[in-house]
């Protein structure tokens, strides 16, 4: 049987994190939306499906090119977002 702290939310040191503020949400979610406009569309579609848990593999198998093609994708939108904070 767990008590209720199986079920909160741990940070990156295992400290249990308060929920997100509905102003913290929206925050984020324009910081996104200005990333991902920084994009190309095939840039935005790459850095969508790393987001999302996506290996570098299964990026390159599921949009037909080369493992070597995503990670150099992957680094140029990092390069552009590293500038955007600049």
């Amino acid at each position: 049987v767990r008590g209720d702290s199986a079920f909160g939310v741990a940070g990156a040191d295992g400290i249990r994190t308060p929920d997100p503020t509905p102003e913290s949400i929206a925050r984020l979610s324009e910081q996104a939306c200005r990333l991902f406009a920084l994009l190309t569309p095939p840039l935005q579609q790459i850095a969508q499906l790393k987001l999302e848990g996506y290996t570098n593999a299964e990026i390159a198998l599921r949009i037909e090119v080369a493992e070597r093609t995503v990670e150099r994708k992957l680094r140029l939108i990092r390069k552009l977002w590293i500038h955007e904070f600049e």
